[in-house]
């Protein structure tokens, strides 16, 4: 027979646990409550569980990869045990994917990569996959249609091995699946720089001519192709240079699905630039700029995401912060609120380099340990790191 107070007990059932367990302060404090019960453990992995977290915990900076393989972050970073349980867990060689040939990771998000390969025939209409390495899973995509193909005439380099750029963009409908619980879905972008347009493919990109993005830009274009992708408030954005014009930002707006251009702030070039969110419907831009003789300056700009391709004038310079010429800098990526940037040591055969992230309001600079194999060298041609930015293993969905 229960006792009396056995009897007067209510049972704990999921949902209440999960009410409760909700209100768990950081990410290390679900990770111990998984495993100190094998209760907590069920409520805390579920799908629906996983997808309040994410909405109320931002992602975390766990590591890049490389060409060395994956860094995580370390000690004293907070993000240190969660990478190295990530590190320990996740295949970052892809060694999942389809063989033979090369794999090579063209972008990153929320813990998913797109990487693509040549088969060693086309270096612009490459196989693509979209891939977990967490989970090990992954999607080939299709190949792109004929008749859009035909359209793609002439495409410059993006890099040394590619005429292509392929990378990828959240989904229009991230609110209404977490929701309901669905997994989350993903757009591929799939773009081209030919000499007298721009290609995107998703569903329907209309090719933008470069006449008509600036009218007083060479109708052929045989310059250096788009660099330095950002994204921000659903659109990317791209600089490009073409002397002795003056630099022109080009955007591509993913609700329109088509391509315009916008002004960058007066004077200055934009061969290291990183669009950012300041929110209240600002947009910011970082500008690094460098001089030989006094250092340079990092200046962060702001306008209004509502009018910004309107009027150069509209930019305004918001804060700086001088650096010193002893350094070399390099923009990495944007993560919670922070720009992260590589910085070598000018000067040294064996140049040490260092991940350094940047507060947007606060400009607060803060190293971080780990991002940056020691063999690593900036003004090489291999391309930077590929930001991981995503949950620890236990806290994580699959993205596939």
């Amino acid at each position: 027979m229960a006792s009396p107070a056995a009897a007067g007990e209510l049972p704990l059932t999921d949902d209440i646990l999960a009410d409760i367990l909700i209100r768990l302060p950081t990410l290390a404090d679900f990770g111990r409550a998984c495993a100190s019960c094998p209760a907590f453990r069920r409520v805390i992995t579920g799908h629906s569980f996983l997808r309040r977290l994410h909405a109320l915990h931002p992602l975390s900076i766990l590591g890049t990869r490389t060409f060395f393989g994956f860094h995580p972050t370390e000690p004293p970073n907070p993000s240190a045990p969660a990478a190295r349980a990530l590190a320990e867990a996740a295949d970052f060689d892809l060694s999942f994917l389809p063989k033979p040939g090369f794999w090579m990771v063209q972008d990153e998000r929320g813990g998913r990569f797109v990487a693509d390969r040549d088969e060693g025939r086309d270096d612009t209409f490459t196989t693509i996959a979209v891939c977990d390495p967490l989970f090990r899973s992954y999607v080939v995509l299709p190949p792109i249609r004929g008749d859009l193909s035909a359209t793609v005439q002439q495409p410059l380099p993006v890099n040394a091995e590619r005429r292509c750029d392929v990378f990828l963009a959240p989904s229009d409908d991230e609110e209404e699946e977490a929701a309901a619980g669905a997994p989350e879905s993903f757009k591929v972008i799939w773009m081209a720089h030919c000499p007298t347009k721009l290609v995107a493919f998703w569903r329907a990109v209309a090719p933008a001519r470069w006449s008509d993005l600036d009218p007083f830009m060479p109708s052929v274009t045989e310059h250096k192709s788009l660099h330095n992708r950002n994204y921000a408030y659903g659109c990317f954005y791209w600089s490009l240079s073409e002397y002795p014009y003056h630099p022109n930002l080009i955007v591509l707006d993913m609700d329109k699905m088509e391509f315009y251009r916008a002004n960058p702030p007066p004077t200055h070039e934009l061969e290291k630039f990183a669009i950012v969110e300041l929110g209240e419907s600002r947009l910011g831009m970082f500008v690094l700029s460098s001089s030989n003789i006094v250092g340079g300056a990092l200046r962060l700009f702001s306008a209004n995401r509502e009018t910004h391709g309107t009027c150069a004038s509209e930019w305004v310079l918001k804060n700086e912060v001088l650096l010193s010429r002893s350094y070399e800098y390099r923009m990495l990526g944007v993560a919670d609120g922070k720009l992260l940037l590589v910085v070598t040591q000018n000067g040294r055969s064996a140049p040490e380099v260092r991940c350094v992230s940047l507060d947007f309001k606060t400009l607060q600079r803060q190293e971080i340990q780990g991002m940056i194999h020691r063999d690593f060298r900036p003004l090489t041609p291999f391309p930077l790191p590929a930001l991981y930015i995503g949950y620890p293993p236990s806290l994580s969905l699959p993205t596939i």
